[in-house]
């Protein structure tokens, strides 16, 4: 789990998610492009609620709603959703490789799932944002 983690975290063979996210503006990350059902903001912040929910379990912290689970973002609240994002997948990042495991579950077996669960949440929604960035460029360029 701490080789997934890392992978995902340092974007071993795709780009890291702070580089993906670094040059979004506030703008582009709220515009869901046509046909899209979700902006790039969206699927950030989604992400972050079932990272934040798991982190919590791992952390032995009250259990936070995750619903709505897929809200529309404003433009002013991106920064937060970002920073937000990296801070909790940095936090998952160091829970993994804390020695010993760091977390507050019955089982070391019970934490590496969660954490395999943020891991691969994760790259989904950073593999959905990287094609939804591509898109809002051809969209930008005019060529679509």
């Amino acid at each position: 789990v701490r080789e997934l983690l890392r992978q995902v975290w340092e974007g071993d063979d795709f780009t890291s998610p702070s580089k993906l996210l670094k040059n979004i503006s506030a703008t582009s990350a709220t515009t869901a492009p046509a046909n899209s059902p979700y902006s790039i903001a969206t699927n950030v912040a989604h992400a972050d609620i079932w990272q934040t929910l798991w982190l919590a379990r791992l952390q032995g912290k009250p259990k936070v709603n995750p619903f709505p689970d897929f809200s529309v973002i404003a433009t002013e609240n991106w920064d937060r959703v970002r920073s937000s994002f990296l801070e909790n997948f940095q936090t998952s990042v160091d829970l993994a490789f804390a020695q010993p495991l760091a977390h507050c579950l019955r089982s070391d077996e019970a934490a590496q799932k969660l954490l395999t669960k943020i891991a691969v949440h994760n790259a989904y929604h950073l593999g959905q944002v990287a094609l939804l960035k591509r898109i809002l460029h051809i969209e930008k360029r005019g060529k679509v």
